[in-house]
């Protein structure tokens, strides 16, 4: 508020030096440079007659522009004759205003009666100035403690004079405070407007190449303070550099072979001194430029490198600055192992294999198997070999603090020894003719031989690393069914034989399982001893029937009695007697003992039968005639 106040005073006060705020007017009137400006005369004519009306403007003295009386109206001969014009009510018109209108006007009246009346209005002129324009002296400034011109801001064709103020980071710098010198200067155009311009003088800091520097002109315009701004203008520093720094740009975390380095060297100054590197034990190899590219590092890349400049501000340019540093470059060899590839292990034997690498730091060892960690450990301890362990391995071999530095061999094993033998499937449900599909694996080193019990054929066998694989497809016979069929592998080390069983299904239960659909999926069983599986199968077989036979007698002999019995069956011989009573057929109850053959069954009397006296015994009766 205080400047507005203050902006305001100056803008009259400029007015006042002109000479034409001296007087005190009746009314203001304001326009707008170019604009047409309508002043009122606010006399009263009807209160006399016979009345003479002028128009005049004091300016160097007063001017008449306008009378208007008994003997006509006309326009005197002025600067204003063609742009002014008298309308109704006796008010004055002036089109396209323009600085030097700007005075007091007055209206008069004189009568017959020698009476003299005046009203004064007083015209103001008002042009908002061009926006302000800031010009730098220099884009780079050097730093001193003595003041420096730093920029210029002018702004042209404003009425009143406007005024400039100037800003650093948004605060105003005023004259005088700081070792701040602002000169302003003022321009009066011919059309009358006004243009200014002003300086901003300054001790330079370093912190000042991150400042933002702008003027902002003030002006007024119909009784208002308005501002405009320029663009914010920002010049760097410079200051000596007192040290270099040295560092690795990239990479950002350790060095490892392969990796492109990047060494940068910079001052503390600006302008950056001249540079130039070096490695420690290579002087005679000097590379220029502040930043130094080593692409694909190797081992022999590691040590100390320096750089070296020189400040051409400073007051002594002969003295030389240097930085240094250590750089580190990370390696890792591919392992060694104790045995080579393919390593051969005994079936059933411990085997131990040993992982070695050469690094840069500490490694860290692993041990894999179809990319599962099977040991985190340099060394590989495989207890009581079996042919599962067969295989491709891995040792993995990394530095910790090194992330993605990892290296890694393959090692295979085969285990030797003598055949193991595994069938597929190894029980089947069949019918003579059918034809069936097996396979039988073997594994062993060296490689074994398989033959099969059958003359079927061979449809295709397949050898790897560890083992044959035969498939095969069998007419199945009554001798099959009987005894199986037979997969036998041989090699130096011995043989091994699998049994796959077959078990007939009845023609019956197969046509019901058949018109059912529900025909029994082939099972497979685990695999046996070839001797163990052939004699208890052979027993099993035996027993089953057996007892499958006496529990069917057993019960056919009962059924037959019975219906025997009942008089549903005739019998065969003419001497045959009824050994009961009439009427009481029904009464007999045959009772079977589990303990007693079938045909030492026991006749008991019925519920109603009374025993002589004296004879409390069973009486039994031989039936078998």
């Amino acid at each position: 508020m205080d400047l507005l106040l203050f902006l305001s005073f100056c803008l009259l006060s400029y007015r006042g030096a002109l000479g034409q705020l001296d007087l005190i007017a009746n009314q203001t009137v304001e326009v707008k440079y170019g604009n047409d400006a309508t002043i009122p005369c606010k006399l009263s004519r009807d209160e006399y007659s016979n009345q003479t009306m002028k128009w005049l403007y004091v300016k160097n003295g007063r001017h008449i522009i306008y009378p208007s009386g008994p003997e006509g109206d006309s326009f005197e001969v002025s600067e204003l004759k063609k742009r002014v014009s008298v309308v109704h009510n006796f008010v004055l018109v002036i089109s396209k205003t323009s600085v030097q209108d700007e005075a007091v006007f007055i209206c008069e009246m004189e009568t017959s009666s020698g009476v003299s009346l005046e009203y004064s209005v007083k015209l103001l002129v008002y042009k908002a100035p061009e926006h302000p324009e800031i010009k730098l002296k220099q884009d780079s400034i050097l730093v001193t403690n003595d003041t420096t011109e730093i920029a210029e801001c002018s702004s042209k064709n404003g009425y009143p004079s406007p005024t400039i103020t100037w800003y650093k980071n948004n605060t105003p710098l005023r004259n005088g405070e700081n070792n701040v010198i602002v000169r302003s200067q003022m321009i009066k155009e011919s059309s009358g407007l006004v243009s200014v311009s002003s300086s901003l003088s300054m001790p330079v800091q370093q912190s000042d190449s991150d400042a933002f520097f702008h003027c902002e002109v003030s002006y007024q315009l119909l009784e208002n303070i308005h501002m405009m701004e320029s663009e914010k203008a920002n010049f760097t520093t410079q200051y000596v550099n007192k040290k270099l720094i040295l560092f690795k740009k990239t990479p950002t975390g350790p060095v490892k072979e392969g990796d492109t380095v990047e060494l940068r060297c910079q001052g503390d100054g600006n302008p950056q001194p001249e540079i130039t590197f070096n490695k420690v034990d290579q002087e005679d190899k000097t590379y220029d430029g502040s930043t130094l590219i080593l692409e694909n590092v190797k081992r022999e890349a590691s040590g100390g490198y320096y750089c070296l400049g020189f400040d051409i501000n400073s007051d002594d340019p002969n003295i030389e600055l240097r930085a240094d540093i250590e750089l580190h470059v990370h390696f890792l060899d591919t392992p060694s192992l104790s045995q080579e590839s393919p390593a051969i292990a005994e079936l059933g034997s411990d085997f131990s294999i040993l992982c070695k690498a050469n690094g840069s730091a500490k490694i860290n060892f692993q041990w894999k198997k179809d990319d599962t960690v099977i040991a985190n450990d340099p060394s590989l301890d495989l207890k009581n070999v079996d042919y599962n362990m067969s295989g491709m391995y891995m040792c993995v071999a990394e530095l910790l603090d090194v992330p993605g530095l990892s290296v890694h061999k393959e090692l295979q094993i085969i285990v030797k020894g003598k055949p193991e033998v595994s069938v597929s499937p190894g029980f089947l449900q069949v019918q003579n003719g059918d034809e069936v599909n097996v396979m039988c694996r073997a594994q062993g080193y060296p490689k074994p031989r398989i033959s099969w019990s059958d003359s079927g054929n061979a449809e295709n066998e397949e050898e790897d690393d560890y083992g044959v694989t035969s498939n095969r497809t069998v007419l199945v016979t009554f001798d099959l069914i009987r005894w199986g069929i037979n997969c036998t592998a041989v090699n130096s080390f011995g043989t091994d034989m699998k049994i796959i069983l077959l078990e007939e299904i009845p023609d019956i239960i197969t046509s019901t399982l058949i018109s059912t659909g529900t025909v029994p999926e082939t099972t497979t069983s685990t695999d046996i001893n070839a001797d163990e599986q052939t004699k208890e199968g052979s027993h099993g077989v035996v027993i089953v029937a057996v007892i499958v036979c006496i529990l069917l007698l057993a019960i056919l002999g009962a059924v037959l009695y019975f219906l025997y019995k009942k008089g549903r069956i005739p019998c065969g011989r003419s001497g045959k007697q009824d050994i009961t009573t009439p009427g009481e057929k029904d009464k007999i109850v045959v009772e079977m003992k589990p303990d007693s053959p079938a045909e030492e069954s026991v006749l008991l009397p019925g519920p109603q039968e009374k025993k002589p006296p004296g004879d409390q015994g069973e009486k039994y009766m031989d039936l078998r005639n």
